[in-house]
């Protein structure tokens, strides 16, 4: 929050329900962002006193639709907000690999005349992070991609390609806890230090796994679509 140029906020009353739209001046952010990960976002809770917003500012997508001509228009908020957090976690699981793959080079564990990059053991837990990494990274570039192919033909984002991307995201979270937890276990002593980039990558990753745009509960929802089950697709 406190890195945006524009925050938004839910309101309700006098027959509105939709979003607020502030510039950082108008709000006062809260300092509650204490968390075990993900600390430099900065996505702290907000309040607003006393502030007038204008009509072009106020927003109620679930009614109006969207009011812009452009391919962005046809994703809806949810949709977007999860590949976004996805991408997140696909960053911190790389950089735990990378980070590995550099101290694997030179650290010998204690009792060991071998560097962590010539055991074996550490060679087959490396490279099955990284196909899981990549395999999800390129699941979710690919139903991106695929979507906003449509919303350029001026088709619509329908809910079945909203759902996959969902579990693209929720699947790409996993893949981060994947390869970062692989990256620490890896690391061994040298990964719980604070200046260690492994343990922050492992902080980092559990936190975003408990978004609830890419949340494990996702699988059960989007899993019912599957079967042809109905299900509220107003969250994906």
């Amino acid at each position: 929050t406190q890195h945006c140029q524009w925050i938004t906020g839910g309101a309700t009353g006098d027959g509105f329900s939709g979003s607020m739209w502030f510039s950082p001046d108008q709000v006062v952010f809260d300092d509650t962002w204490h968390t075990s990960g993900l600390r430099g976002t900065g996505s702290t809770d907000f309040h607003v006193d006393d502030v007038f917003v204008p009509d072009g500012l106020a927003t109620q997508p679930q009614v109006t639709g969207s009011q812009v001509d452009s391919p962005l228009g046809a994703f809806p908020d949810m949709t977007l907000l999860a590949v976004g957090v996805a991408a997140a976690g696909l960053g911190i699981g790389r950089h735990a690999l990378n980070a590995i793959v550099e101290l694997g080079t030179e650290k010998r564990p204690q009792f060991s005349a071998r560097t962590i990059s010539q055991s074996g053991v550490a060679q087959n837990e490396l490279a099955r992070a990284e196909a899981t990494l990549r395999s999800a990274r390129a699941f979710l570039l690919d139903e991106v991609s695929q979507a906003w192919d449509t919303a350029v033909a001026g088709g619509r984002v329908d809910v079945a390609a909203r759902a996959r991307m969902r579990l693209a995201g929720a699947n790409a979270a996993e893949a981060c806890v994947k390869a970062a937890d692989t990256a620490y276990t890896l690391g061994g002593g040298t990964s719980i230090f604070e200046h260690s980039p492994l343990q922050r990558c492992l902080r980092d990753a559990h936190v975003v796994t408990q978004h609830i745009m890419v949340a494990p509960r996702l699988y059960e929802t989007l899993g019912k679509l599957h079967f042809g089950i109905d299900i509220d697709a107003a969250m994906i």
